[in-house]
């Protein structure tokens, strides 16, 4: 006889209330459960091509697109 068979047996001489009280904690439980995800096919640079020319080239060194976050961040504005 399974786990679940045993359950489902003493499960028959609970009230009703403590069947529900049961059955609302497992499916809480079912809910945590973390679902498998795909492994992803993609190569490392197939989903770099992706991401690339997502935004235009500018020409902007990472220290000048730096420096206009920052200014566009906290810049005071009239």
């Amino acid at each position: 006889m399974s786990t679940l068979e045993k359950t489902i047996d003493l499960l028959y001489a609970l009230p009703e209330s403590q069947v529900e009280a049961i059955y609302s904690f497992v499916r809480f439980l079912s809910s945590q459960q973390e679902t498998e995800k795909p492994v992803v096919k993609e190569s490392l640079d197939d989903i770099f091509s992706n991401i690339v020319g997502v935004l235009p080239d500018t020409g902007k060194t990472l220290e000048e697109y730096r420096a206009e976050r920052i200014r566009e961040k906290y810049e005071a504005t009239d």
